[in-house]
């Protein structure tokens, strides 16, 4: 009788034994700063383009000894240009070829290439990188593997090519598992945790990002003029409707500020009022609006619209 309690016993502390040496392993989540907005109406305003460039990597995280290896630029344009579309309230162009513009002081050059375009967003990937940190804990030992990643993000005006807004964001992503007294499973590198980084890091700017953007008037070109009336560069898709009022400026002449270098774009003149009567096109690169001239006579090819107020 004493050798079966005994062998019961045994037993019971044998697979209490085992249970306990049972692997755990968590993934915990991207913590960000970002903090969540309440679900809003879908965005019906007027929608300002935006052109996406790759983001330099500058962590040399995917280059090794034969070159590049991992298109990490591409990868956090992409997850940036995911975010503002996100939001619906821009037309994101994801131009690659962007880096030949990067040269700020030629930017103003080439403005005829962005008829339409808002801000030309440049980024790099400033840091990138993991480690494997271990924590004993009395029988139980903890694996935590942390991925890191900060980048830069640069908001460029096309017209001057000057920087009106640029910041830092960075943030980490971990995961653990644990084991006791050597026993429990064996939780291999997440490669998932370096885009999760990324993601979050990129995530931490969009508010500001947001802002920015929010805080600069929309505008639109006209794109030509004939008796049929006057084109412009916003249409259905950026959302303009038939119907609506727009004034229209005579821009004011660009100087060159002998301080900075920085291209100054004076104050425009308002000429006339004009309203959008059809539209035209089938994508974001080609869509436009003809309308009819309400007031003014002198309305010219390049000139600047603006939406009437309340009509947002």
């Amino acid at each position: 009788m004493a050798n079966g309690l005994k062998s019961k016993l045994i037993l019971g502390l044998s697979l209490l034994f085992i249970v306990g040496c049972a692997s755990k392993v968590h993934e915990e989540k991207v913590k960000t700063s970002v903090p969540k907005l309440a679900p809003k109406a879908k965005y019906s305003g007027p929608k300002m383009r935006l052109a996406v460039s790759s983001f330099e990597d500058k962590s040399g995280y995917g280059t090794n000894m034969f070159g590049q290896i991992d298109a990490l630029g591409d990868q956090a344009a992409d997850m940036l240009s995911t975010h503002l579309i996100q939001t619906d309230e821009f037309i994101v162009l994801e131009r690659q070829n962007l880096q030949a513009l990067e040269k700020e002081n030629k930017l103003s050059e080439n403005a005829s290439q962005f008829i339409g375009v808002s801000a030309l967003i440049f980024g790099s990937v400033i840091e990138l990188g993991t480690k494997t940190e271990w924590q004993d804990a009395g029988l139980s030992k903890e694996k935590i593997q942390t991925a890191h990643a900060k980048v830069a993000i640069r908001l460029v005006d096309p017209k001057t090519g000057v920087a009106f807004y640029s910041e830092f964001g960075e943030a980490n992503a971990n995961k653990s598992s644990s084991t006791t007294l050597g026993f429990g499973g064996k939780s291999s590198y997440d490669a998932t945790l370096t885009d999760k980084a990324l993601n979050a890091a990129i995530a931490k700017l969009m508010g500001n990002i947001l802002n920015n953007l929010r805080s600069r008037p929309w505008q639109a070109s006209v794109l030509d003029t004939d008796e049929n009336g006057v084109y412009i560069t916003a249409g259905k898709r950026m959302g303009i409707k038939v119907g609506q009022t727009l004034k229209v400026f005579k821009p004011g002449k660009q100087i060159k500020n002998k301080m900075t270098g920085a291209m100054i774009q004076l104050p425009g003149t308002e000429v006339g009022m004009i309203q959008v009567i059809s539209q035209f096109g089938s994508s974001d690169l080609d869509e436009g609006s003809i309308c009819t001239i309400l007031s003014g006579t002198d309305i010219q090819k390049d000139y600047i619209v603006e939406l009437m107020e309340g009509q947002k």
